[in-house]
């Protein structure tokens, strides 16, 4: 073989390599462009709150605990949204439409509810204050406006006595608002003769007493998920579809996670039986609401509200300053669900009034 052959032989082979070697670095270097790009898109990936809830859901750590919540965004002043029992931020989710082109709107889990984490802790009412404080702080949220409902507003109430340079108004409904006994004319109806059986009221306190007699109330909320399928979900039929009721039912799909139902009913202030602690918070949040002067309340009632009766809406009318109160027709404790838009546009018209 001449030197010339050999120099090609060696030149082709060095060629091969190289080409070989370049499209291996080359296909590499696409599986890692791909591998990065992958990661990307499934970082970013938005999770909605629910389909029909559609808002980014966001998660902050409070005590070593992940708190759920959907944030607007947006410039304007902030509106901070709380639930009850056995509801979570999916109950504003019609109302926040109405707020969030002005408004900064802010629904957020309690903790043990809805899409937060539900930590091996007892969920008496002073924790649930301190994971309020802890989302609150974490989030660095100043110059509040709550809007708050059922235990939310035990709740609610109780962080802006604590904390009354950062809360600048509050709306309520069917909230936990002391007021003295009925006054006339507001006496209670006489029964009627053909009566039969304790009001809604009693029945209420009666069931109350079963959750809260040890065993009987684990079975009645762990087991049988009574509150929320007996007291809650039995009184949307009709006006929530199956899809709706089932957002509801999500959170609390297996016993286990039901402990934030059990302890509510045994912390609410309705018989001789209630914990020291939250007579004492609603104690504090009650002085606080009579004799706070520049702080602008609104009050949204039913025509026969569960929670918030006639004679407590003259009391408050007659006896907290800066109210302003709309009467917001029939309906049930859970309000929001019957009568989202007229709730949404009576919180923006009083925002607007109070240049909130």
């Amino acid at each position: 073989m001449k030197l010339t052959d050999v120099t090609a032989t060696l030149i082709t082979s060095v060629t091969i390599v190289v080409v070989s070697v370049f499209g291996t670095l080359l296909a590499s270097a696409n599986a890692e462009e791909k591998q990065a790009s992958a990661n990307v898109q499934t970082s970013t990936t938005v999770e909605l709150a629910r389909h029909d809830f559609p808002y980014k859901s966001h998660y902050v750590e409070v005590k070593g605990a992940k708190m759920h919540y959907v944030d607007t965004g947006g410039k304007g002043s902030t509106i901070v949204m709380i639930h009850g029992q056995p509801t979570w931020s999916y109950l504003w989710r019609n109302i926040i439409p109405h707020l969030e082109d002005k408004h900064r709107v802010i629904a957020l889990d309690l903790i043990g509810f809805g899409k937060s984490d539900k930590p091996d802790i007892s969920y008496k009412a002073p924790e649930h204050a301190e994971y309020l404080q802890g989302f609150m702080e974490q989030l660095n949220l100043k110059d509040i406006t709550l809007v708050i409902h059922d235990w939310g507003s035990i709740l609610g109430f109780n962080y802006a006595a604590t904390n009354p340079d950062n809360v600048k108004a509050i709306a309520f409904m069917e909230a936990a608002v002391a007021v003295p006994p009925i006054q006339p004319p507001y006496g209670m109806q006489k029964p009627k003769l053909d009566a039969q059986g304790p009001s809604t009221v009693e029945q209420f306190g009666q069931i109350l007493s079963q959750i809260k007699t040890p065993g009987v109330g684990e079975k009645m909320i762990l087991e049988d998920n009574f509150f929320l399928e007996q007291l809650t979900l039995a009184g949307f039929v009709g006006w929530l579809t199956e899809d709706e009721m089932n957002a509801y039912r999500e959170p609390f799909s297996e016993g286990k996670n039901r402990m934030p139902m059990l302890q509510f009913p045994r912390d609410v202030p309705i018989d001789g039986k209630t914990p020291k602690y939250t007579v004492d918070m609603m104690a504090k949040y009650n002085t606080y609401l009579r004799t706070r002067k520049d702080l602008p309340k609104l009050l949204l009632h039913l025509d026969k509200g569960f929670v918030t009766q006639r004679w407590a809406v003259e009391w408050m009318r007659q006896n907290l300053s800066d109210i302003t109160i709309h009467n917001m027709g029939e309906g049930s404790h859970f309000m929001q669900e019957h009568n989202p838009d007229g709730i949404g546009t009576a919180i923006a018209m009083w925002m607007d009034a109070n240049k909130l």
